[in-house]
């Protein structure tokens, strides 16, 4: 049937229908699932076979073995020496050298018996050898160790002046050859005159002359000294430089004045009536006179390629690689813990339900204790206190709901001090006789502590008295004061001042059934609080209200605390704080994958900290001094490596704190004997997310430092650091600059703009606006004064520092680029990709700073080619 459908598919493929097409297919599936089955039987044979083969092979060959062994021992005697004696000719070869070695050791015996009888037997020392005291020096083991590091041999390079031709000499050298005969003896050869000439070592120093040629190098550095011409001196003065030197008035300038000058028109007349001598038309002076009219410019133009190619030794692409991986897994562990939209989606739609104005005006307009008692009446209420509300449709209320006031003692006139600080606002005797008396008026306490808490209610402890504990609200004592420390409630930053949870609350269940019960009773307490006064200007400083939330979305807690800050004159500053967090890791699918990622971490923090101590041996190593190991320990990027080892222990230790906590359900249960405020719990959650950050910034930073390997990066890394660096160096001017701009803000805008209320707030707004955000600014017409110090530090910001950055950085940014030289000098052949990529190169790692690189390797050809051997002279 298949066959059939298979040759109607051919000769007509549009002919068949649907079903006959799928018939066909399943047909065609099992004739080639058959066809497999039947190639995996026929591939199991053949291994059969082909094992079976092997080993009839290895018994062939054990029986061939045997076969011959048995031949050999039936064969006659004769017959084994005749094929011993007609052997390979190898073994003939192998039996004429042994005979001839036995003849010689024949030979030299009988000669050294002959020569024992003639002339005696010669005694010899314990090495073998005959000694001659008079042909042989004997030296002991330290002047042999020590003249096994000796130098004996120099490269004296003569580098021709104007011209790029060299030539080379290899000179042998004695113990107490100095400098000054080693260059007489090379300015003879080549025909020099050794007063203009000077022998430097590689780095470009000058060896003295009296110093000897042997310690004039260091331990690991090679034997090539270079005559190079001196430097004349210049004795000569230019005609304007004399001219600026001459006195400008009085005797000794007319002493100077030559007949020929005076005839010629005399001196010209100077400023105030002195004479001043003549000088070279500035148009006559020379383009290097006319760039060292301006600083730095001569330099600049007059800089050369330095080849800067040495930063390239040390980086290597393990070390790439390992802080690559580093942020890896850092940008790994930050979503682990606060997984991407998932902190913005929790705590939107909380701060949405509260502030968004749906039961009661906008959270952020709020300015009065009567919106304060109708926020709390209708949005609160309704949102926490309802069944069917949206907060409670997509989150689960945990524990309990804390209303906390933070009241002063009430107002009086004890509180009040004047000028002179004595009495009731310290009236002097003038003041009584004028009739002014304000012994009457009261004095409120403007901030809230431990010395103006109020600590006694007796109208809420008689309203409260026989409530606590029923229709859902706590055991908690509304009228007592309560300390911070118990209350358990984290510090948040306020419009005035750090307010703790110290105070007294109002704590209301959040599961209890009926739901309805607890909404009444917080509607009909907080009526009974407003008739009593309880929001007040004159009392309280700080009304927070506090809860907690957990959605089985997102698999997380929200903390909410929603604040009011109320002055002494009266002005509500509404805040709030929702952050989302977990109370354990390990419950939430984290611990495998942290636990990995943190161990893989701390293994390359410990590469590096290997990778580092080499760098310091390297650093020894190159400079032959042991205090620069010590002194690259100081170093930026190991400041940078330390700075990440602690900050990766201190998130660490976090991590460690939340796998040791209580479970997440026993700490759901805990909110539920009474009220647990959840700030600390996820603030430090926060600063867990914070640090790994700075982690995940640092090891951006050492891997873009290791990208240096491109010409491209290392001119930007070049260029921004020696330009920061420059700018470093004036940062102490422009910070009395700006601080004095922050006092002009603070004196002229602190009346009439929250941004300049405090200090810190007009820093911080001081910073935005030279960033160029204006509309902290809130500037409004009459405010002369004002517009004209936001436009100052406008210009301060935007003028002045950001063209002496740019500026700096162009001018170091060209500067990196000239010494960097061309682009063809970071050209790699396929050595240095080896040295780059693997661990060592060939070289011991103890002298990985000798390891030659392949333009070494050609220079070192063209050297031998043209080096001269004198071993006399």
């Amino acid at each position: 049937m298949a066959t059939k459908l298979h040759k109607e598919f051919l000769s007509d493929p549009a002919g068949l229908d649907l079903p006959a097409l799928r018939q066909l297919l399943r047909s065609i599936q099992a004739e080639r699932q058959h066809r497999a089955e039947k190639v995996e039987v026929l591939e199991d044979r053949l291994q059969a076979s082909n094992h079976e083969l092997a080993f009839r092979q290895h018994e062939a060959d054990v029986s061939r073995a045997d076969l011959y062994r048995l031949q050999r021992a039936d064969r006659p005697s004769w017959m084994t020496k005749v094929t011993d004696l007609l052997g390979s000719e190898e073994s003939r070869v192998e039996a004429y050298e042994k005979q001839t070695a036995e003849a010689r050791n024949s030979l030299e015996h009988f000669l050294r018996l002959e020569l024992t009888q003639v002339f005696g037997r010669r005694t010899r020392d314990e090495r073998g050898f005959v000694p001659h005291d008079d042909e042989m020096i004997q030296k002991s083991e330290a002047e042999i160790l020590r003249e096994g590091t000796l130098r004996d041999t120099v490269l004296v390079t003569y580098v021709a002046p104007y011209s790029e031709q060299k030539r080379h000499i290899s000179y042998r050298v004695a113990e107490d050859t100095t400098v000054k005969t080693l260059k007489e003896d090379v300015c003879t050869y080549w025909g020099l005159n050794e007063v203009e000439f000077v022998l430097k070592l590689a780095n470009n120093s000058k060896a003295h002359d009296s110093l000897k040629v042997m310690e004039a190098f260091r331990a690991h550095e090679e034997s090539h000294l270079m005559l190079v011409y001196k430097t004349p001196k210049n004795i000569s003065i230019m005609s304007s430089e004399h001219g600026d030197i001459l006195p400008r008035s009085g005797r000794k300038r007319l002493k100077t004045l030559t007949p020929g000058a005076i005839s010629a028109g005399g001196p010209s007349p100077g400023p105030r009536g002195a004479d001043v001598p003549l000088r070279r038309s500035e148009a006559n002076k020379s383009l290097a006179e006319e760039m060292l009219l301006l600083p730095g410019l001569f330099k600049f133009m007059t800089q050369r390629d330095r080849n800067a190619k040495k930063h390239l030794e040390r980086l290597k692409l393990r070390r790439l690689c390992a802080y690559l991986t580093m942020a890896l897994l850092t940008a790994f562990t930050i979503g682990l813990i606060r997984p991407p939209g998932v902190g913005y989606e929790c705590v939107t739609g909380i701060s949405e339900a509260f502030t968004g104005g749906v039961h009661s005006g906008p959270f952020d307009a709020i300015g009065s204790p009567e919106e304060i008692y109708s926020w709390l009446e209708d949005t609160v209420s309704a949102q926490v206190f309802t069944e069917d509300s949206m907060l409670r449709e997509y989150n689960y209320l945990v524990g309990y709901l804390q209303v906390l006031t933070q009241r002063v003692a009430e107002p009086s006139s004890s509180t009040c001090y004047g000028p002179e600080g004595v009495g009731i606002f310290g009236l002097s005797a003038a003041a009584s006789r004028e009739g002014l008396n304000f012994s009457s008026l009261p004095c409120v306490h403007s901030s809230f502590h431990y010395d103006t808490a109020e600590t006694s209610q007796p109208q809420i402890q008689q309203y409260f008295e026989d409530k606590v504990g029923k229709d859902g609200r706590s055991m908690s004592k509304p009228w007592e004061h309560q300390p911070g420390v118990t209350s358990g409630a984290g510090s948040a930053s306020g419009a005035f001042d750090a307010n703790d949870g110290a105070g007294q609350s109002l704590e209301y269940q959040l599961q209890y059934v009926p739901l309805s019960t607890v909404r009444n009773a917080f509607l009909e307490d907080l009526r009974f609080l407003r008739s009593v006064g309880w929001l007040s200007s004159s009392q309280t400083r700080a009304l927070h209200v506090s809860f907690v939330a957990y959605n089985a979305n997102y698999l997380t807690w929200i903390w909410s605390r929603y604040s009011f800050d109320l002055s002494a004159f009266g002005t509500v500053h509404p805040l709030q704080h929702v952050v989302p967090f977990r109370p354990h890791l390990a419950e939430y699918g984290l611990d495998g994958e942290l636990v990995v990622s943190d161990w893989a971490r701390s293994c390359l923090l410990l590469f590096i900290f290997f990778e580092v101590y080499r760098d310091a041996r390297h650093a020894q190593k190159d400079q032959g001094d042991a205090w620069k190991r010590w002194k690259h320990f100081r170093g930026l990027q190991v400041l940078m490596d330390l700075s990440l080892t602690v900050i990766f222990l201190v998130s660490l230790g976090y991590r460690i704190s939340y796998y040791t906590s209580e479970p997440s359900v026993s700490y759901a249960v805990s909110h539920v004997y009474n009220f647990r405020d959840a700030g600390q719990v996820a603030e430090s959650y926060g600063v867990q997310v914070c640090l790994e950050a700075v982690l995940l910034a640092l090891c951006l930073y050492r891997f873009v430092y290791f990208l240096r390997v491109s010409r491209h990066v290392f001119l930007i890394w070049r260029s921004v650091a020696r330009s920061a660096y420059r700018l470093a160096r004036i940062s102490l001017v422009l910070l009395l600059l700006w601080l004095g701009f922050v006092v002009l803000s603070l004196s002229v805008g602190s009346r009439f703009h929250n941004c300049n209320r405090t200090l810190g707030f007009t820093m911080s707004c001081s910073l935005l606006m030279m960033s160029g955000d204006v509309r902290v600014a809130q500037l409004e017409p009459g405010e002369s004064f004002r517009v004209v110090s936001v436009l100052l530090l406008f210009c301060f910001g935007k003028l002045v520092l950001a063209n002496v950055w740019l500026a700096m950085l162009m001018q170091e940014y060209h500067t990196a680029r000239v010494e960097a030289g061309s682009s063809s000098a970071y050209k790699w052949r396929e050595y240095d990709w080896v040295r780059w990529i693997l661990f060592w190169c060939g070289c011991r790692i103890s002298d990985v700073h000798r390891c030659p690189k392949s333009s070494d390797v050609m220079d070192l050809g063209s050297r031998r080619s043209s080096r001269l051997d004198r071993t006399e002279w």
